[in-house]
Parts: C-alpha cells; structure tokens; sequence
C-alpha cells in the first residue's frame, strides 16, 4: 500500500478500533448480571389440580393468558393421579406419592409438551419428591433410581432443572452422618443429570437445607457442575434476604411467596422490588416463579401475576 493509501485509511482505522472497544467494554459490563422472567409453580394451583377441575395443560394455557412466561412443575399431580384430603400438608402428599411413584406415559409427556409449546410457557423444572438422606444403603440405591425417574420425566418434557430435597435426619442419627447420606446419592443422580444437560437444585427446605450454610455445605461435597440451588426466597426461616442474596449465585431456579422471613424470623410482607433486585444482582438468569398454597377456594395467582410481571420486566433484557 502506498503511503498516500495509508494516510486516508487511518481515520477509518481509528474509528473501528474505537468502535471495537466500546463494544468489548460493553459486553464485558452488561447493565445488569441477571435476567428474569415470571413463572409459576404449579403448587399454587394445588386446589384446583386436586379436585381434578384442572390438568397441568389447563395450567400451561392459564399462565400464558396471564402473561407468565413458565411453569415449575410440582410433580403431586402426574399420573396416576392419587386422592388428597384437601388441606393436608404438602409434606404429607410429598411422602404419598413417594410410596405411589409417577408412571406418566410418554403420550401423556409428549401432550404437556406440545401444549406448552404452543402456547409460548416453557416447562423449565420439575419439582421431584426425591429426598437424598436416607438411612441404609438399599434405601439409597433405591432414591438414585427414584431421582433418575424424575430426570428423564424433566428430560421427555424439555425442562433443564429437577428440585430435589436433602431430607431429614433420620431417629438417632447426626446431622453429619444425614449429610453424608445425602452426597451419596446426590453425586450419582448429578452424573445421571448432566449427562442430558439437566441441573439438579437442592431446595432450602428440610432438616438439612433449612439455612444457606447447610445447603454449601452438601454443595460443596459434591462438587459438581450441574448441583445448583432450587431458591425458595420464603422458606428460610430467619433473615430471609440475607439468606437470599448468599444463594443467589448458585440459583438453577426460584420460587418467590408473598412474605419472608425477618432478620428475628418473624414473617412479613415481602418487598419483591428488593427481592428482584437481589436476584438479578447476585448474577441469577432464569425463571422467577410464585408459589401459593391456598387452603381454599381463592386463587391468588390472577392477582399476584401483574406485580410478578412488572418486578421482572425490571430485569429481563427487554
């Protein structure tokens, strides 16, 4: 090139390489870490799927007529579908079916799948009934082969996360012995679970799971790409944000509910604005999704969507 050629081709040069910076710059500063979407767990229509009035594709259709973008899949209602007393506790429900295993067909998959296709909602989790610490060796190898089942109902279905839970600690055992129990048929279902790009998120719920440093602690015996944390922000018992924003950067999935947990452990209103923004500042991407139980005949959904709408359309990228 010769060096007139060169001189009349600097400016340009200059500009792409400045151009090329303010890129890089921003790709490496996004305006924030997160990206939510609303959803919902299929808990909070636990009446209406109870009594049969509702299927998990009338769910799929409702959430998208509401504007809800997904759907965490509480597994209590997949076939065969087992009778309830209404308002028994979901602990109680959780061991039913545990003793009366789902057997869905792959028609039965293949329909929930197609209608949340249809209808834009993304079966993003299932919400297993597997529970890790258990006491003798043949009950262990008995919930990995439970876990595996939940997995590849998550894998017909398309979703990316199975809830797991650590479980109790068993009459006369230590919390330790509960915990190694728990790893050991943790890391097995997590090798299962990876091989089809599927996480598996330990809840804060149980014995084991009811504070963040219980749920590092088994996080980190496994060590493992694919262990995350099922993020129900209202199950903590005490100091309910703190423990949330802790957790947030190991979050797979989350569930949000209309009260948290105060620094004393005492329940009050939750601030889903300042919930939200823990989320999305502590680097979470995914599906922000309300639970309800309800005891009744009420469904809070309708009125809680738009305000869930609202806080993630804060953080959504859009």
């Amino acid at each position: 090139m010769q060096r007139r050629q060169i001189l009349k081709a600097l400016p340009a040069l200059a500009a792409a390489a400045q151009a090329s910076e303010v890129l890089a710059q921003t790709a490496a500063q996004p305006a924030f870490k997160g990206r939510l979407r609303p959803g919902v767990v299929a808990m909070s229509f636990r009446p209406q799927l109870e009594s049969g009035k509702m299927t998990y594709e009338d769910a799929v259709r409702y959430i998208a007529d509401l504007g809800l973008e997904g759907m965490d899949m509480t597994s209590y209602w997949v076939p065969p579908l087992l009778s309830f007393k209404p308002g028994i506790p979901s602990q109680q429900i959780s061991e039913m079916v545990r003793q009366t295993p789902a057997a869905p067909t792959s028609q039965w998959l293949a329909s929930l799948r197609n209608t949340a296709y249809k209808n834009g909602v993304h079966v993003y989790s299932v919400g297993s009934p597997v529970k890790m610490a258990q006491a003798t060796p043949e009950l262990r190898q008995k919930e990995i082969a439970f876990a595996k089942k939940w997995i590849d109902i998550a894998d017909h279905l398309g979703a990316g996360h199975v809830r797991v839970f650590g479980g109790g600690i068993a009459k006369g055992a230590t919390e330790a012995q509960a915990v190694d129990w728990a790893v050991e048929v943790y890391k097995p279902a997590l090798d299962y679970a990876g091989s089809k790009g599927i996480l598996l998120g330990l809840e804060d719920d149980d014995e084991l799971t009811r504070t963040s440093d219980q749920i590092f602690t088994i996080l980190k015996r496994v060590d493992h790409p694919f262990a995350r944390i099922n993020l129900d922000c209202g199950n903590f018992r005490k100091d309910g944000y703190k423990e949330v924003e802790r957790c947030a950067p190991y979050a797979a999935a989350t569930h949000i509910k209309s009260n948290m947990s105060t620094p004393e452990g005492k329940r009050e209103p939750a601030d889903w604005v300042k919930l939200f923004g823990i989320l999305a500042n502590g680097g979470y991407r995914g599906y922000v999704s309300i639970e309800m139980e309800p005891y009744d005949n009420d469904n809070p959904v309708p009125r809680y969507a738009p305000e869930l709408i609202r806080c993630a359309r804060m953080y959504s990228g859009a």
